[in-house]
């Protein structure tokens, strides 16, 4: 359903003079950059039988008419890498640039840009510079008039170089459009440059005219952009203009004109500015959109909006969150040829007010550095949400306020800053502290989400998410920092595991072993998988419906070793970047306006599909899922799109011995209109050089909450106090939330422990038996036929005597049979010498209960430090009687339990065959619990039941 979508670059109507077959690409200009350093001389020309051998054949009069290097004069190897071809037929641009991309020398290949001035008509009814009273800079230069001198290049169509409010302040320039030294224009429609001119720094009380924000201190460098004989609003020599003022002592370059659409050769010579340590600013452009305009757009390049004398958004103006900054930029009352003045709006006009701020604020402080500048500039901006609600955070960091941004670097504080003190991914319940920096006189502010706070201390405990930033306040100085965002981590460490354990009262654990618990490793080099969790994103037409995929990475460790991207997407035929929701229209797609990049945190950029890779197809392929991987196949030149995994147009080698941390930013576009490219997933696949590590355990009082009671994998509890007891173990890995906790129980038992068994006379009689119950070192144990068994500690070499398979009885032993013996063991004690409550003595006592009875034991030994103690009670009960039982039943018990009514709150351990058996009710109250595998019964009745 492709339709003509016309957008106009500037508030004037105009024409494109020569440009027949593409309105944003100069017609039959491509730019070409090759793998290996140019063999040639370093100059403009071109000689392809030395340099370009592969493009000979295309010299004939078929295609290519001539080939230059534009930006030779940099030194830089790899722009000297990039050249300007220009083709004799330009219909034939699109046939060139399919075979040139599929050419082994070829590194880049796109079309040349065509970027247009950014202006409104002259307004004549605003005749006076108010905008120097809005951002103050009067009140600026009372306080601080500036000293050093600051460069500032004016790349534009032309500028009046002796303008007599311009020349004092103007250095010797060049005319890159017609290659002389001569930047002034040929006739009045070449006015733009200028004016623009003018803003950035016509002479100051020269009587003359206007004045301008930079106090005098700016010196103007012209660069003139545009031909004598071509389109006065065009620019088609901006970036060799960029390249040659970072060559020629520029400290600033103002550029007011852009367009849509990216350029990696235009990104290129953005950065080698900024390498320079040069700061670039742009206009936004006045097509009163979201929509990106290039250069203002680009890495390194700050961005302006326009606003009217009330603060309100130019009603042309762009907008967007990749704009930086806003400025006063109607009715802007300037320098204009020839020796005249005149009122124009735009983002052009904001722009080199912008620059010129910047220019006066170097001046005044010439030791900071580009990005200590940007910043002030940046922090110290008036917020405009006020009086713009519909574009919160769509005019950059606000309206310039000169007085401000010298106010602050005066007392030394040229930053905002907050410092977290630890990781800013919170936990629920979690809290991290973040401070601000500290200064004598500092007043702090902070905001969440946007929002004043009651918060006015230099740091607090941030315990809930959302973006935060602080204001400083110091007399004149008022400056705002960046947000810093804290987040909800829901990513948890992997459960320990802990095994309970029985111990001896008054048992020193640390002497033999306590509550112990492990963890797997972290796994802290991957592979790990980020996935995006947000909405469905449309583009269309370097327009999106949100903002890009990203994903935030925060628990890997080390450097890259290893990228995996995973993009979930559908081409299709239908509306625009809001029509995502809507079944495909069914004819053609136009894959080839696809690409993708990928963002690091460091800001490194990498295309992983390059546009005009797939061919356009007659249909939509539907939704697909491209995995991009080292060592796969890359993705065959005109194919349509189709699942599966491939290699990056870039190598991601370009990331590795990065740090993974931070967020990773899906770059895709779509750089034509209509016809949507929706993005509906996105995941990245990371491993590291970083080394698994085993993660903190930490034992704690209960479950949530509670007291921390030490870390490390085992925990000595006291045994000081008989029962069991429950303690809580967790898990935790460096950047992830910790483990659920765990129950780890230690049950302390009384010295001696007192164990009950039933025995038949066979037993009782036997005369073995009854030798070595009258031994002070008894014991008992389980053969490995499951068999109880009783022998002599201190002699291993004694018979063992067999008890039979039915483990020891839990307290209360139930007397459904008064004719039946049991056999009471005590031990543990370590002196052997026992009293038991009847008066007997030994390790051993041998009962016949007939009616109700308790029995227990006393060990003699010294108990410090803890008290005296007898042994757990045994007690014979009558099945008529009311029966609690309280004790644990241990694994493998096999016994019923009778009374006329049960009250049990006891923990039955696995596996274990037990049942309640009770005349009136069995009760089974709050700490009773019964293990898997256990067989638990209750039951009405009694002992013949």
């Amino acid at each position: 359903m492709r339709t003509t979508l016309l957008i106009l670059a500037t508030l004037i109507t105009i024409s494109s003079l020569g440009q027949k077959v593409n309105k944003d690409f100069i017609d039959g200009e491509i730019y070409l950059k090759v793998k290996q350093k140019p063999l040639g001389a370093v100059s403009n020309a071109v000689n392809l039988s030395n340099e370009l051998v592969f493009l000979q054949k295309f010299s004939s009069d078929f295609l290519l008419q001539e080939a230059s290097k534009p930006f030779f004069i940099g030194n830089s190897e790899n722009l000297q890498k990039i050249y300007r071809l220009k083709l004799k037929s330009p219909e034939k641009t699109d046939e060139m640039l399919k075979v040139l991309k599929q050419l082994p020398e070829v590194a880049m290949v796109e079309k040349v840009r065509l970027r247009r001035i950014i202006a409104t008509p002259n307004d004549p009814s605003v005749g006076s510079q108010w905008f120097l009273n809005k951002i103050k800079a009067f009140e600026a230069w009372d306080v601080n008039p500036g000293g050093a001198t600051v460069v500032v290049a004016v790349v534009d169509n032309a500028i009046q170089t002796n303008h007599p409010d311009l020349q004092a302040n103007m250095l010797s320039g060049i005319d890159l459009g017609d290659n002389d030294n001569n930047p002034n224009p040929p006739n009045v429609s070449f006015s733009h440059g200028t004016h623009v001119a003018g803003i950035v720094s016509a002479v100051s009380n020269n009587n003359i005219g206007v004045a301008s924000a930079s106090n005098n201190r700016v010196k103007v460098l012209p660069i003139k952009a545009t031909p004598n004989a071509a389109d006065h609003t065009a620019i088609y020599y901006g970036f060799e203009g960029i390249l040659w003022a970072a060559d020629h002592g520029a400290d600033i370059i103002s550029l007011s004109w852009g367009g849509i659409g990216y350029s990696q050769a235009e990104q290129e010579v953005i950065d080698y500015a900024f390498n320079k340590g040069i700061v670039v600013v742009a206009a936004a452009g006045n097509e009163d959109t979201a929509i990106e305009s290039y250069p203002a757009a680009y890495r390194h390049v700050i961005s302006v909006a326009s606003l009217d004398n009330n603060d309100q958004r130019s009603s042309f103006s762009n907008y967007g969150t990749w704009v930086d900054i806003a400025a006063p930029g109607r009715g802007i009352y300037s320098t204009f040829p020839f020796n005249t003045y005149a009122s124009i709006g735009g983002t052009s006009m904001a722009t080199p007010l912008v620059a010129s701020a910047m220019g006066y604020l170097w001046s005044c402080f010439p030791n900071l550095t580009p990005a200590q500048l940007e910043s002030i500039l940046l922090h110290t901006a008036d917020n405009l949400d006020a009086v713009n609600p519909s574009y919160k955070g769509l005019l950059g960091a606000g309206r310039v306020n000169l007085l401000k941004a010298i106010a602050c670097p005066n007392i030394g504080l040229t930053a905002a800053t907050i410092m977290a003190s630890g990781s800013t991914y919170i936990c629920a319940g979690q809290s991290v502290t973040l401070s601000a920096n500290a200064g004598n006189g500092n007043t702090y502010q902070w905001l969440k989400d946007g929002t004043l706070t009651n918060i006015t201390t230099q740091a607090f405990n941030a315990h809930f998410i959302g973006n935060y930033e602080v204001i400083i306040s110091n007399g004149n100085c008022t400056i705002i920092s960046d947000r810093t965002k804290i987040e909800l981590n829901t990513t948890f460490t992997g459960l320990p595991s802990a095994t309970d354990k029985e111990a001896s009262y008054c048992a020193d654990l640390s002497q033999s072993s306590g509550l112990k618990a492990s963890a797997i490793n972290c796994n802290y080099n991957g592979p790990t998988t980020f996935t995006y969790n947000g909405p469905v994103v449309g583009y269309d037409g370097f327009d999106k419906s949100g903002d890009n995929p990203a994903v935030n990475v925060f628990s890997l460790k080390g450097n890259i070793t290893a990228v995996k991207v995973s993009i979930t997407w559908e081409k299709k035929d239908q509306f625009d970047k809001n029509s995502c929701g809507y079944a495909d229209g069914g004819e053609s797609p136009f894959n080839d306006e696809v690409s993708f990049k990928l963002q690091s945190p460091s800001g490194k950029i990498i295309t992983l599909i390059a546009n005009g890779t797939y061919a356009g197809g007659p249909s939509s392929s539907g939704i697909v899922t491209t995995v991009f991987e080292t060592g796969a196949s890359p993705i065959p030149q005109g194919s349509l799109p189709a699942s599966g995994t491939y290699a990056p147009a870039q190598s991601f080698a370009a990331f590795f011995n990065e740090s993974s941390s931070g967020l990773w930013t899906l770059l895709p576009e779509d750089d034509n209109s209509i016809d949507p490219l929706c993005v509906k997933g996105f995941a990245i696949t990371l491993t590291t050089n970083g080394t698994p590590q085993l993660p903190v355990l930490t034992w704690w009082s209960a479950a949530t909450g509670g007291n921390l009671l030490t870390t490390g994998a085992e925990y000595f509890p006291s045994t000081h106090a008989l029962g069991e007891k429950t303690f809580f173990v967790q898990a935790q890995c460096e950047g992830l939330c910790p483990s659920q906790r765990i129950p780890a129980k230690l049950n302390v038992v009384s010295v001696p422990q007192v164990f009950v068994f039933p025995v038949s006379s066979n037993v009782s009689n036997n005369p073995k038996f009854k030798e070595l119950i009258q031994k002070q070192t008894l014991r008992f144990s389980k053969n490995e036929q499951n068999i109880y068994q009783l022998y002599d500690a201190a002699n291993p070499q004694s018979d063992y005597v067999p008890l039979g398979d039915t483990p020891p009885m839990a307290s209360p032993v139930t007397l459904c049979s008064t004719a039946e013996s049991y056999l009471l063991i005590a031990q543990d004690c370590p002196t052997n010498v026992i009293t038991w409550n009847n008066g007997a003595n030994g390790q051993s006592l041998m009962v016949t209960p007939a009616s109700p009875i308790g029995y227990n034991a006393y060990c003699h030994k010294e108990w410090s430090p803890c008290a005296p103690i007898s042994s757990n009670n045994i007690l014979f009960v009558s099945p008529a009687d009311a029966v609690n039982i309280t004790y644990k039943v241990y694994e493998n018990t096999v016994q019923t339990f009778t009374g006329n009514s049960i009250n049990a709150t006891n923990f039955i351990q696995a596996p274990a065959k037990v049942t309640y058996r009770a005349n009136t009710a069995v009760m089974l109250n709050a700490g009773f619990s019964v293990n898997a595998n256990s067989v638990f019964t209750a039951r009405i009745g009694g002992c013949g039941d």
